[in-house]
């Protein structure tokens, strides 16, 4: 197989031209879509912080039953194993 001189076509002999800095309509709108973009990105962390919370309580208030479910067998000189 034979390789290519230049792969992306042969060397300019000019650099090439910058680009023009944005107008100002374009900034404004790129900060308009920024900002819409934060308030749904805090939103949504803020709907998974809510979503953990309730979920650690649910398992917290599951444990605490199932440790005070053993603790009254204990208590009662039962067998501590599950009836499941």
């Amino acid at each position: 197989m034979r390789m290519k001189l230049y792969p992306k076509g042969p060397p300019r002999s000019e650099p090439p031209q910058p680009k023009p800095p944005p107008s100002k309509e374009d900034l404004a709108a790129r900060k308009a879509r920024q900002a819409q973009e934060g308030i749904a990105a805090m939103a949504e962390y803020q709907r998974e912080q809510r979503a953990t919370l309730e979920r650690t309580a649910r398992l917290r208030a599951e444990r605490l039953a199932r440790e005070a479910k053993l603790t009254r067998k204990a208590e009662t000189g039962t067998k501590t194993g599950d009836a499941a």
